[in-house]
């Protein structure tokens, strides 16, 4: 008997999307709530705003309408991992500046996104 030893694709790409569409104001948010600096302000912004695209881009896919803005299912997993990837350098530049902190937020955000890439399953047929 063969195990296969992959993660498990628990969440469906509608749910994944609507999770990013969910957590971009709260990303967006957190600097200010927890009174952090402009240099956290910026990037949050930054990445909540590329978060809102990519879920509104997948949800426009997934409607089934023929929009030129919509993201290729393809790209999904690609997006996903690169919005953690640029949460994770943020948070690692703000601990090596001294801000733990904003080091501390980012890292948690590029802890639950990546963790949403490496779980979603990526098909059109949710």
């Amino acid at each position: 008997m063969i195990i296969d030893m992959t993660l498990a694709r628990l969440v469906p790409l509608p749910i994944h999307a609507a999770l990013e569409v969910a957590l971009a104001p709260i990303v967006i948010a957190a600097p200010f709530a927890l009174g952090l600096d402009a240099g956290a302000y910026v990037v949050a912004l930054i990445i909540g705003v590329l978060l809102m695209g990519t879920g509104l881009a997948t949800i426009t896919l997934l409607s089934g309408r023929d929009a030129p803005q919509g993201l290729r299912v393809s790209a999904q997993f690609d997006v996903a991992l690169g919005i953690a990837l640029a949460a994770a350098v943020s948070a690692l530049a703000f601990a090596v500046m001294g801000e733990m902190l904003a080091g501390a937020v980012f890292a948690t955000f590029a802890i639950a996104q990546g963790l949403l890439a490496v779980t979603t399953r990526y098909s059109a047929r949710a």
